[in-house]
């Protein structure tokens, strides 16, 4: 038991160090990101990605199990396509809900998105996620604890890249990349993927209002 709380806990020290880590300043100046406006949201999904999902893996050991595998392609083809479309339209709505408000000019500008990964951990993986979490509340008290106990059960975990790109050149004028935010539930519902959009967002829109870099 011991030993399983030092792995845990210095798992959960790489956490902390993940969590605390600030994004590359850009180098726009207030004056130039007061100028844009939000014109257009881009969110794609690059066939070099990750998307990983419970279900569509257990489709996947349907392929290589029954003699109709065709079937299952379409059906794991079908997951992937219904998470994609679901998350890029939360990427949408929270772009517009959170960047809105700084970006209020009139020189158009799209932003894109790029989905890096997005992944749906599975039964097994959410209950060792929770086994966790009470490992390291016997070590942690109060606040902490609580705080560890929701961070190490977090479920949806998504990496984006970000760019702003004038529309009327295609210029970036603006890129940050991995982009990582997590959902409190490891369900894939409208609450919990419209959490993790809303927290990648939170964190364009705090990186945008930073000051430019020096």
């Amino acid at each position: 038991m011991n030993a399983l709380i030092r792995v845990v806990a210095t798992a959960f020290v790489a956490l902390l160090v993940g969590a605390c880590a600030t994004l590359p300043k850009h180098a726009l100046s207030e004056a130039e990101i007061a100028s844009l406006t939000l014109a257009k949201v881009k969110v794609t999904f690059p066939s070099d990605g990750s998307v990983k999902w419970a279900e569509a893996d257990a489709l996947e050991t349907k392929e290589r199990e029954t003699p109709r595998p065709d079937l299952h392609q379409i059906e794991r083809a079908g997951f992937r396509s219904y998470a994609e479309h679901r998350v890029a339209a939360a990427l949408t709505t929270e772009s517009h809900r959170l960047l809105g408000g700084i970006l209020q000019g009139t020189r158009p500008a799209r932003l894109e998105i790029t989905v890096r990964s997005l992944l749906i951990p599975t039964t097994q993986e959410r209950t060792g996620q929770v086994l966790a979490a009470t490992a390291l509340t016997v070590v942690l008290a109060g606040p902490i604890a609580a705080g560890v106990a929701a961070s190490t059960t977090q479920g949806i975990f998504i990496t984006c890249d970000i760019a702003i790109v004038d529309m009327a050149t295609n210029a970036v004028l603006a890129s940050v990349d991995g982009v990582k935010a997590s959902s409190a539930s490891a369900q894939f519902s409208g609450e919990s993927v419209d959490s993790i959009a809303a927290a990648v967002l939170a964190k364009v829109k705090s990186w945008l209002s930073e000051k430019a870099s020096a």
